[in-house]
């Protein structure tokens, strides 16, 4: 793939937010990326070297590059640590779980321009398909709005998990230490996205277990942007307005159902986009800093 991935240049107030809050100089940009490339290659990592791709790495460190090159390198540690995960991974092997709507982007972003990944594991039947399935659509959901909505790496996204018609049978297999282990490294240092809050709906009482075992993994500030509602829609309400929520599911939103065939059909589309990246990393060096 090379260079190919172009730079979207960003609205000025998204802009703004860049300088204020990433140390995003767009004068400087260019050096920044070029400075970051030329590190990776004299380590010899063979990952994407496109400037989009690079930039999602700076933008997510505030542009320190020590920072930004250790993200980039677990990024790849974890694809190579995890190949079940990671090997061909690609939309049209997992479009049974967008169709299910057990997991996708929500077509709006809230008023300070984060995205919202809305997360229904409760729809999810555990006889039909694994927990692998489970994460391989979500790592493509996070990719996905990394590529087609660059803004967000400024201003971030916000994750929504409806626990509506959770149950035991769910909490097994979503409790085991191999998928919490998981879920944890690509969101903490592995991924260049930067979750800005999780909001928990509906949590049933078995949910406290994966609840307790999960919390002390988290990073403190991290386990600071969990956010639990229990059954209130108003205190969910009051963090998410109705207008961005779907109109089903029992949210009470009035926004466009989900799952959405636009959203679905514009993944699927980018199954050259997903082969192409999964031709990294060819080559790299260690697998032990994550």
């Amino acid at each position: 793939m090379g260079s190919n991935l172009n730079v979207i240049e960003l609205s000025p107030q998204t802009l703004e937010k860049a300088f204020l809050e990433l140390n995003e100089q767009p004068q400087q940009r260019q050096n920044a990326i070029t400075e970051l490339r030329h590190r990776i290659q004299l380590q010899s990592l063979q990952g994407c070297l496109a400037d989009e791709f690079l930039l999602r790495f700076l933008r997510a460190k505030k542009f320190n590059q020590d920072n930004a090159f250790r993200l980039y390198t677990n990024y790849y540690i974890l694809r190579l640590r995890y190949p079940d995960i990671f090997n061909d991974l690609r939309p049209s092997l997992v479009e049974h779980v967008f169709q299910s709507g057990v997991v996708c982007r929500l077509p709006q972003p809230d008023s300070e321009g984060r995205a919202l990944i809305y997360f229904r594991p409760g729809l999810w039947n555990p006889a039909e398909w694994s927990t692998n399935d489970i994460f391989r659509a979500n790592v493509l959901v996070i990719e996905e709005l990394l590529l087609s909505w660059p803004a967000v790496q400024v201003h971030g996204v916000i994750i929504l998990v409806d626990l509506s018609g959770f149950s035991w049978r769910h909490a097994i297999n979503l409790m085991s230490p191999w998928f919490l282990h998981r879920a944890v490294h690509f969101l903490q240092g592995s991924s260049p996205v930067r979750v800005k809050a999780v909001h928990i709906f509906n949590s049933p009482y078995m949910f406290s277990k994966i609840y307790s075992t999960l919390i002390p993994l988290l990073k403190p500030k991290n386990q600071a942007r969990v956010v639990m509602h229990n059954t209130s829609l108003e205190s969910l309400h009051a963090a998410i307005p109705p207008h961005l929520l779907p109109c089903n599911g029992g949210l009470n939103g009035t926004g466009p159902p989900v799952p959405s065939p636009e959203y679905i059909n514009g993944l699927l589309n980018l199954e050259d986009y997903f082969i192409e990246m999964n031709k990294y990393p060819y080559h790299i060096n260690s697998i032990s800093e994550m």
